[in-house]
């Protein structure tokens, strides 16, 4: 059976067997008062040394485990545990888990999305103290498997990295340290309420948009030659002439594999899940922290971001949003002139772009570029080439009237949802319905960019899948900027366009 009703987190293909956790097994068992305390103690200490254990390995979660020992550190938090073992008489877990969701409800009732998704870093703590407290996480380290649970703590996945091959959860948002960590490490990642058993075979294809169920034979044998064939490729971008491998970013986090992958730069950097990173607008200083910084990390290489898309499914608690595109720009100045001056200080190495999201008209294009103009004169910066993406029915019609654009980035995710109305969380899986169609209109805006010396990439899903990757490559895009996972991919589409 095909399941198509998932949000993906982290891409990639796994076959595997199911294995179900509970995250909120409560040890229910109540010794002495003097034994729990005992035990509490014990299991703090211990959580705090794997804590600074996990330090040493992962640089990128440095923030985030000191903000744990800190939390477990926290003499109130200890103090209202023993407090609650010895007045209600119940077990050590029991008393942590009504202390740590005081602050659990706290953070969710935020109108943060972030926030909300920092309400799951603290579970994560009760998840580590009640595993030292109960030793109920031995079985998770027997075999190879796709984890299925309510939601994926850090912990959870850090301790047992070497055995999940690929993660179900009901719940998990993109900026969480979890899905940033599969993504890094490859594991394949949905939301689901797919209704599974322990030991249950199944396939997860992101690329695809599908989870098989006990799949047949043929079905597996076919999974596991493509899973073959990609890793045939290696992870490092093979030799591609003037062709770019670009990739597309949400953070900071991302870009240290863009330079482990050989990849050529950053092709799309969403900046709106920073702002989507806390309940107030970032300061001009936090800002160009963030952006400066990835320009160290990126160096000479391309690195394109974007200006903070919101609006439809991607709010902002601090301001009103509007209809994607440029209505946010102007209804939110301040807003928008920050981020700009942020971007412009950190192009220090030259090889910064600016890029527009949603633009329809070549009026609202000019008035974006001019704003961006105006605030580099002021400030004495270095002026970026400024371009724009693709993803509007009303400005793939009139391509022709874009020649004072340096660059087009084509995103395809928006793009196929106005021309064909379909839902761009099932684009992938219904890509035979449209893509030839596509592919015909795309011939136009290569024509006209070629004749106007304009960049051109793709930085839409659809790049990531190597036989539309492939076709792409045949119309004459020679740039595609896919998530860093897919390198694999991209190596396979250039390696057979080459063959041709």
């Amino acid at each position: 059976m095909k399941y198509t009703n998932f949000n993906i987190l982290a891409n990639g293909i796994v076959i595997g067997t199911v294995l179900k956790y509970d995250v909120n097994l409560i040890d229910d068992i109540t010794k002495t008062s003097e034994e729990e305390i005992n035990k509490l103690t014990k299991a703090i200490s211990l959580s705090i040394e794997q804590i600074n254990e996990m330090k040493k390995h992962h640089n990128e979660l440095i923030e985030y485990l000191d903000a744990q020992i800190l939390m477990i550190s926290d003499p109130v938090f200890l103090k209202k545990s023993k407090e609650l073992i010895i007045n209600e008489n119940i077990s050590a877990s029991k008393a942590i888990n009504k202390v740590l969701n005081i602050y659990i409800d706290n953070l969710r009732n935020s109108t943060s999305l972030y926030l909300q998704e920092r309400a799951t870093d603290i579970k994560d703590i009760i998840i580590r103290i009640n595993s030292n407290l109960n030793d109920n996480m031995n079985h998770l380290k027997l075999n190879k498997y796709i984890l299925l649970t309510d939601t994926l703590y850090p912990s959870l996945l850090i301790n047992n990295k070497d055995n999940i091959i690929g993660v179900i959860t009901r719940s998990g948002g993109y900026s969480s340290h979890s899905a940033i960590l599969c993504r890094q490490w490859d594991i394949p990642y949905v939301v689901s309420d797919i209704e599974l058993n322990d030991n249950d075979k199944i396939i997860i294809d992101t690329a695809s948009n599908i989870i098989i169920t006990n799949p047949t034979d043929k079905e597996i044998n076919k999974y596991e030659l493509d899973i073959k064939k990609k890793e045939e490729y290696s992870k490092l971008a093979i030799e591609h002439d003037d062709y770019l491998f670009l990739a597309n970013v949400s953070n900071n986090i991302d870009l240290p594999k863009v330079n482990k992958y050989n990849f050529d730069g950053v092709g799309l950097y969403r900046t709106e899940l920073i702002f989507m990173n806390t309940n107030r607008p970032y300061s001009f200083d936090e800002q160009y922290k963030i952006y400066k910084n990835a320009v160290d990390i990126i160096g000479n290489k391309y690195l394109c971001f974007r200006t903070f898309d919101i609006g439809d499914d991607k709010k902002l608690s601090y301001v009103q949003t509007y209809k994607k595109g440029i209505d946010n720009y102007r209804n939110n100045p301040e807003l928008f002139t920050t981020q700009i001056r942020a971007l412009l200080k950190a192009n220090t190495n030259n090889n910064l772009r600016i890029m527009f999201p949603m633009i329809e008209t070549k009026e609202e294009f000019k008035f974006l570029k001019n704003w961006v103009v105006k605030i580099n004169k002021e400030n004495n910066y270095n002026l970026p080439k400024i371009g724009m993406m693709l993803e509007t029915k009303e400005a793939l019609l009139h391509i022709e009237d874009f020649k004072d654009v340096d660059f087009i980035s084509i995103g395809t995710n928006d793009l196929t949802k106005e021309l064909y109305n379909i839902n761009r969380d099932n684009a992938l899986d219904n890509k035979n319905v449209y893509i030839h169609d596509l592919l015909d209109k795309l011939k136009n805006v290569v024509t006209f960019c070629n004749k106007n010396n304009i960049s051109l990439s793709v930085c839409g899903e659809l790049a990531s899948v190597s036989d539309i990757a492939l076709s792409l490559y045949e119309i004459g895009i020679k740039n595609l900027s896919v998530s860093p996972s897919s390198i694999q991919n991209l190596n396979r589409a250039y390696t057979d366009y080459k063959k041709k």
